[in-house]
């Protein structure tokens, strides 16, 4: 099949291969797809290959550029498509109606391989592939609204699968290898999807978890102890700390001392209990520094906090 998607680079020029040897050598090169070099407008060369099946089109793009550039491209059909980014080890998986659009291009070297797949192969292959529901849906639901799924770090294992599909010497053989290598291309990017979504799920579970045992034992002096608190959930202290960001949206400590300097607060204010008893209800050993925290927090003292329930002497 053709592309769908056609790039436009403003007054870009084809030239030949001489004199891109340097570029070539810093780049890949596939023996069995069509070649062609472009000469942009600021002189930097790119370096476009393609290989036509009849369930994708397999485009590589390589290009050095010395500053970010913005190009513009059209979208002839709606499209199902897989973009792959070499040097941002990312991949992602999207929908595109036909329109048109813009693309950053990073400055640097950049290789870029961009599949499209035939759509009514690409629908009936992905129907019961569960990583994909919410892209099927959205394309029979809202087929003019673009999206995106995840990025997952896939590209390197997909390009060491495009070289190896290269090795072939026959037509026959291509083919065959380009049928695999893009239901690989598919499969693996479902696969890693799943497994993402799968991990973030154990995150959340983790995070609540986490929640619920510091909203509970906030006065308790585990909850200063990371190393001992990492122990208790099976986590690095690291994870921990991002678990904990996850939960609360603030740092770990600083839910800590919000939890108990609120504790705080509600014991002056309903009850006649001294303050440094308050202070160790609290998780405060030292009367002094909770005194010096809940200042801090709330901008006054707790002996200057108004109690109705402690009797005057």
């Amino acid at each position: 099949m053709r592309s769908n998607i056609k790039f436009n680079f403003a007054q870009a020029k084809k030239v030949t291969a001489t004199g891109t040897d340097v570029l070539l050598n810093k780049m890949l090169s596939l023996r069995m797809a069509k070649a062609s070099f472009l000469k942009l407008v600021n002189g930097n060369i790119l370096y476009h290959q393609e290989i036509h099946h009849f369930l994708a089109h397999i485009e590589l793009f390589q290009y050095t550029l010395e500053q970010e550039t913005q190009v513009d491209f059209s979208i002839l059909k709606p499209t199902f498509f897989l973009s792959v980014d070499l040097n941002k080890d990312s991949c992602h998986l999207g929908y595109r109606p036909a329109g048109k659009y813009k693309k950053t291009l990073s400055a640097g070297l950049n290789q870029i391989l961009l599949i499209t797949f035939r759509p009514d192969w690409f629908l009936e292959k992905c129907q019961h592939l569960a990583g994909f529901k919410s892209l099927i849906t959205h394309f029979r639901h809202s087929d003019d609204q673009l999206l995106n799924l995840s990025n997952v770090d896939i590209a390197q294992s997909l390009f060491k699968s495009l070289k190896k599909m290269d090795q072939v010497v026959d037509d026959f053989r291509l083919d065959n290898q380009s049928y695999i290598f893009i239901n690989n291309c598919i499969d693996r990017y479902h696969n890693k999807l799943n497994s993402k979504k799968e991990s973030s799920v154990y995150h959340r579970q983790k995070a609540t978890a986490i929640s619920l045992f510091i909203t509970e034992h906030f006065n308790a002096e585990i909850v200063n102890d990371l190393p001992k608190l990492s122990e208790q959930f099976m986590v690095s202290e690291r994870s921990m700390a991002r678990l904990a960001k996850i939960a609360f949206g603030i740092p770990l400590h600083e839910q800590v001392t919000k939890l108990r300097i609120h504790f705080a607060l509600g014991q002056l204010l309903v009850t006649a209990k001294p303050i440094k008893e308050i202070a160790q209800l609290s998780g405060y050993k030292e009367p002094h520094y909770f005194s010096k925290v809940f200042k801090k927090y709330f901008g006054i003292a707790p002996k200057t906090v108004s109690r109705p329930y402690k009797t005057a002497k």
